[in-house]
């Protein structure tokens, strides 16, 4: 094993040949919005401005994207083809992590030549690193080649059935053949003996979303909400599922805890307005719940105040446009 781990897009499809039809991803919110939420307010895109100019300001990209787990494998094949054309002294010990994270990134995107080059690279440099052979699995999956990436796997887990990277490889194996169902049942497997990985029960949570098992969904945020109870993006998932399925009053229990939290934040906001418009009728009378309601208005009215025309019709809406809570 070399160097510090990077991280990788775990779950992410290797690009497929032409040839090979490719099962349609479901619709994720973009992962880089959470991962760069926990940088301060604009580091992250200070970090994108500046890489194009310094050798030293593309190498803190990569390993900010590698830290924070942001997945925008475009930036890594631009700046990292971009550094390994030139002189590797500038890497220090961060050559073959960049190595492997550009590896990674172009067989995504199907960039062949620095995929071909970075697994030629670290194959010669490790030739008996059993992370290396996981990233020979990924080539043979950006190829197509099934099979040939399962037995690579299968055999690595055979020697270390605790590596956790190559079972979530294999889960993503039967992803990107569609296979949602049997990806949904190795999942649940590999939690049993991995109950803690909280990237997991995420990945489970959206693949139920795409079923549309959205009971099974809210347990798996459950697991999440109980690892991080602070978790803004978790709390707003929760509550936009328990909407969904009709539990309005746990939903605003949840939302109410967002606006708490963060009492700015729009999600949160127009998320609670929903639900207790879902529950106009069953509020009439209750003076809290009113207060609520003009509270949320309130708070809309004002973050929406000043912001042009799309503000107004925001406002207009608020003013006009919503039953009131008797």
């Amino acid at each position: 094993v070399y160097g510090r781990r990077g991280s990788s897009a775990l779950f992410a499809r290797a690009s497929l040949p032409r040839a090979v039809p490719r099962a349609q991803p479901p619709a994720l919110p973009d992962p880089r919005s959470f991962a760069a939420s926990c940088m301060e307010p604009g580091e992250y895109e200070a970090l994108v401005a500046r890489a194009p100019h310094s050798a030293t300001a593309a190498i803190d990209l990569l390993q900010a994207m590698r830290t924070h787990k942001i997945r925008q494998p475009e930036l890594v094949v631009i700046h990292g083809g971009r550094l390994l054309k030139g002189s590797h002294r500038t890497f220090g010990n961060e050559l073959w992590t960049v190595m492997e994270q550009v590896f990674i990134a172009a067989a995504e995107l199907g960039v062949e030549g620095w995929r071909d080059y970075c697994l030629k690279q670290l194959t010669k440099k490790f030739p008996s690193s059993q992370r290396v052979e996981r990233l020979k699995g990924i080539y043979q999956e950006s190829e197509g080649k099934w099979v040939e990436a399962k037995k690579i796997y299968v055999k690595i887990l055979a020697d270390k059935p605790e590596d956790t990277l190559t079972h979530k490889r294999l889960i993503a194996l039967l992803k990107q053949r569609g296979k949602i169902s049997e990806a949904i049942e190795e999942i649940n497997k590999y939690l049993d003996t991995f109950s803690t990985d909280t990237e997991v029960w995420h990945e489970l949570a959206m693949m139920y979303i795409e079923a549309g098992s959205l009971q099974r969904a809210i347990f798996c945020f459950e697991e999440l909400m109980v690892a991080n109870k602070r978790s803004m993006y978790h709390i707003l998932t929760y509550a936009e599922l328990l909407y969904s399925v009709g539990d309005y009053e746990i939903s605003r229990k949840y939302y109410s805890l967002a606006c708490y939290m963060d009492g700015s934040n729009l999600r949160a906001l127009w998320g609670l307005l929903a639900v207790n418009m879902a529950l106009a009728d069953k509020d009439k009378g209750n003076d809290k719940m009113a207060q609520l309601q003009t509270f949320t208005v309130e708070r809309l009215k004002r973050a929406y105040a000043g912001k042009g025309a799309h503000g107004k019709l925001a406002t207009g809406l608020l003013t006009n446009g919503l039953p009131a809570v008797q």
